[in-house]
């Protein structure tokens, strides 16, 4: 192998070698001498074209060329957002499923679908390699926002549902109440008017049985008068209108009234009492022209005191009577009776 010299080197004695900078650049023709075409032998480090080895100079006079670039490795795939996406897809669909946790099930069902978006956008610009992972991601996260969707409509409605239901029993139990309330009220009424009309009751008979008199015990009306019937007593007619029946009884009835209040009292209508006997068959007055006997006529002014005398005819076997005298203006009219033997 032919070493290559420099063509402007002169030559040098072996005692005084060329003073050459071996760092230097070669100059143009340097080194250009070619190797017969016959030689195939490997070139030893440090000739033209190959580097030095590591750590050697290279020989005096040898040209030095820097050595050739080394290749780059292959970048890494991007492939985290994929598997986010799809691991964000699964805890938004598992979280989506637990009802009671799907209001936490949106934020990584919706970060899986972004994650899983740019997933596959490095994917189609080749910078990423997991594909199926960011299309699932999108898929699982697309599903978990549906599913949080259903789930919170769900949870929605059925909370609504249970509020109407809670309504509902509370409106029912209002009416319920009111129901109860007005049955009550309704009852307390009943019972006071029943109260009341038996009060009344109670008050008519009362009045009844005060009107309801033995011969010689009085009664005195709302507005004062008094009246006071005395027992019978035998009357002997000194002339008669009419025939008596025969075997009949002749009795004299005597009546009195007196105004105790304080307004002058009408005694119309007032002037003849009723008489029947035990059976209630009525028994007619006898007139005999004579003054004894007198009725209650006019009005009585406040303190007067006024008698009225009568006489009757009593069937024979007649041994009881009741006498009814009756006072008052329209509505307000009572009668009071007195009973009792006729001797």
């Amino acid at each position: 192998m032919t070493v290559p010299v420099p063509p402007d080197s002169s030559p040098q004695s072996a005692e005084e070698p060329a003073a050459t900078d071996p760092w230097a650049p070669p100059t143009p023709g340097q080194g250009e001498t070619a190797a017969p075409a016959s030689v195939t032998a490997p070139a030893p480090a440090g000739a033209p074209g190959m580097p030095p080895a590591p750590g050697a100079l290279p020989a005096p006079g040898v040209p030095y060329w820097p050595p050739y670039p080394m290749p780059m490795p292959a970048p890494q795939p991007r492939n985290g957002l994929g598997i986010a996406a799809l691991v964000l897809g699964i805890v938004g669909v598992v979280l989506g499923l637990v009802v009671i946790l799907f209001w936490l099930s949106w934020l990584p069902a919706l970060l899986a679908v972004v994650f899983g978006a740019i997933g596959l956008g490095y994917v189609r610009k080749g910078t990423a390699t997991n594909r199926g992972m960011a299309l699932a991601g999108v898929i699982l996260g697309v599903t978990g926002l549906l599913v949080s969707v259903g789930a919170g409509v769900f949870v929605v409605s059925r909370v609504q549902a249970v509020n109407e239901e809670r309504r509902a029993e509370a409106d029912a139990a209002r009416a319920r109440s009111e129901a109860a309330t007005k049955a009550a009220q309704e009852k307390q009424r009943i019972d006071a008017e029943l109260k009341r009309i038996e009060a009344e009751k109670e008050k008519a008979a009362a009045e009844e049985r005060a009107r309801h008199l033995s011969f010689g015990q009085t009664y005195t009306y709302g507005d004062g008068l008094k009246v006071t019937t005395a027992a019978p007593e035998p009357y002997s007619p000194l002339l008669t209108v009419y025939q008596p029946p025969k075997d009949a009884t002749i009795v004299q009835l005597r009546i009195t009234v007196v105004n105790t209040g304080s307004q002058e009292l009408p005694l119309n209508g007032s002037g003849l009492p009723t008489v029947r006997d035990a059976k209630g068959a009525l028994l007619f007055s006898l007139s005999d022209g004579s003054s004894r006997l007198k009725l209650i006529t006019g009005s009585l002014a406040p303190g007067q005191e006024a008698t009225g005398v009568y006489a009757y005819a009593l069937p024979n076997g007649t041994d009881r009577i009741s006498v009814e005298f009756t006072y008052g203006l329209l509505l307000q009219r009572k009668t009071v009776a007195w009973t009792g033997p006729t001797g």
